[in-house]
């Protein structure tokens, strides 16, 4: 649907097509509405972080105003008194303890979302080149068809074809046309779903530009050691962050429930005129309530997130397990689409279209040459953006887990 809508979109009013190339696709990552938003609630933590007070508790105030009268005087009385509350149980240091696992959570929930944006918008990106590849190869097709039907029409005149094959040709010259279509939908779906990912207007449409991203990977010896710590990959770090913080609420909430000492000192001002001061001392002990209710709460949500973290490791493990194998993979079946498939297919095609022109070959024969070489042709450029792919993610991954900033 979301194809078909785009292709009427672009149909009705064709807008200029805006060039991007991969680096700049993936510098936009950064930028987009998830991304940014998860990076700036990181940023608002530990803006907010630095202004905490070392006190938990705020002071207090109190005024007792009244009134004495006795047998030969009577006036007003007033004491005025200020008190500090101290907790005895840590819970300023519990609630640092919180507050730094806190940023730390959002700090690796941003990573995680960039990774996974930049990965989305890497495979975005391929998908489109390729895309705009094969539409490519469907409009020479698509030329290519109405030449050899005016060729076979041309025989036909001459008395050298007949009916049935001029008919084929025709049907030839049809289905490359809706082949054409078909891929100009996959560009206008192609081209939306990368200006969704970049936060952009879909109605102004993308082109994939520029070449293919190279990059390099470790040799296959040094990737035993790298999946053995896919466990620190944004996602599964966040999962055991966010264990780590259910813990420390928890301890927080104990702390908070814990023994509490109030200092303060008054100061009286009698009816008579008599002035003076007290020190006051208030010790709140930790008997009945301790933060349990809070405290099991936690806990539990803490033990839950750690099987998830442990989860989420294995599954960071199998994903850099899968992107390494989809490298080796994805090589093998390019390098059989260029050294033996296309070279063949070409072949067949030339000699069939030899074959025809002296007489020796049928419409079909070169119908089907020709398709094979088209369908060969789109294979190839979907098999490169699939190599390129499986070598970016990869490459993101490793260099995640190496700190290396991902371009």
């Amino acid at each position: 649907m979301v194809a078909v809508l785009a292709a009427l979109l672009l149909a009705a009013s064709p807008p200029e097509v805006t060039p991007l190339t991969f680096e700049e696709a993936l510098a936009l990552a950064g930028r987009t509405p998830g991304a940014e938003s998860a990076a700036r609630a990181a940023e608002v933590r530990r803006a907010e972080s630095a202004r905490l007070s070392p006190f938990v508790f705020n002071p207090q105030v109190t005024v007792e105003p009244g009134y004495r009268q006795s047998a030969g005087a009577r006036g007003a009385d007033l004491r005025v008194g200020v008190s500090q509350t101290f907790s005895l149980s840590g819970q300023t240091g519990a609630r640092d303890t919180t507050v730094r696992a806190e940023q730390s959570v959002l700090d690796a929930e941003a990573r995680a979302v960039l990774l996974a944006r930049r990965l989305a918008i890497a495979e975005a990106w391929l998908r489109l080149w390729a895309a705009e590849q094969a539409s490519a190869q469907s409009a020479q097709e698509l030329q290519l068809a109405g030449t050899f039907r005016e060729a076979v029409r041309g025989a036909a005149k001459l008395g050298a074809s007949t009916k049935l094959e001029e008919a084929e040709a025709s049907a030839y010259l049809a289905e490359a046309r809706l082949a054409g279509l078909d891929a100009e939908g996959r560009v206008a779906e192609r081209r939306v779903e990368l200006a969704r990912l970049l936060g952009k207007d879909p109605s102004q449409p993308l082109q994939a530009t520029g070449e293919l991203p190279e990059v390099e990977l470790p040799p296959e010896a040094e990737w035993a050691p790298l999946v053995a710590r896919a466990s620190r990959l944004p996602e599964a770090e966040a999962r055991k962050l966010e264990a780590w913080l259910e813990r420390a609420r928890a301890a927080e909430a104990h702390a908070s429930r814990g023994t509490l000492l109030q200092v303060g000192v008054a100061g009286l001002r009698e009816f008579d005129g008599a002035a003076g001061g007290a020190l006051t001392l208030t010790l709140t002990p930790s008997l009945f309530e301790r933060g349990e209710r809070d405290r099991g709460t936690l806990l539990a949500t803490a033990e839950r997130l750690e099987g998830e973290a442990r989860d989420a490791g294995q599954r960071a493990a199998a994903g850099l397990v899968l992107s390494l194998h989809e490298v080796e993979h994805a090589r093998e079946v390019l390098a059989a689409l260029k050294g033996e498939l296309l070279p063949a297919a070409e072949e067949a095609a030339r000699l069939r279209e030899l074959l025809f022109r002296s007489g020796d070959a049928t419409v079909p024969e070169v119908v089907l040459a020709r398709r094979a070489l088209a369908a060969a042709r789109i294979r190839l450029g979907h098999a490169r953006a699939e190599e390129a792919r499986a070598r970016v993610t990869a490459r993101f991954f490793l260099d995640t887990l190496s700190g290396v900033p991902t371009p």
